[in-house]
């Protein structure tokens, strides 16, 4: 799975509980970050690849992730890209889904770090903001 490369995955997953060498965070920093921008990270981190509901649901151990797609477009004025991608039982289908371009990807950035646990670092800011192209002019 591509989003098991990614160098946020862990903090995604289990918060920053696992790394408590971590120079740039104090001990007392330490907690998983709640549902909602666990999974925002997580859709953020996907660059190109996407992420499908179930794999919100597998990571994040979160039901519909769906939801989570659709309340970032509402709460951030943005859309998503979507590409619809049959199940392999070959029943049915779902879709991934995309962030556009760098500009949605910083809304989001600055979404998460609303939250009170975020812990995202400016190093972490910067990998997630490479995975995008810049919004066409």
């Amino acid at each position: 799975m591509v989003i098991k490369q990614n160098p946020l995955y862990r903090e995604i997953i289990e918060g920053l509980d696992w790394s408590l060498d971590a120079s740039n965070h104090s001990q007392s920093d330490y907690k998983k970050p709640p549902k909602k921008p666990r999974a925002y990270l997580l859709i953020a981190c996907t660059g190109d690849n996407g992420i499908t509901e179930n794999e919100i649901l597998r990571t994040c151990r979160l039901s519909s992730g769906r939801n989570y797609c659709s309340e970032l477009e509402r709460k951030l004025g943005i859309t998503l890209k979507r590409m619809d991608e049959p199940n392999t039982d070959g029943i049915g289908s779902h879709y991934r889904y995309y962030l556009a371009n760098k500009e949605d990807a910083q809304k989001v950035v600055n979404l998460i770090l609303s939250y009170e646990n975020s812990l995202l670092t400016e190093s972490d800011i910067s990998q997630i903001l490479a995975l995008y192209p810049s919004k066409a002019a």
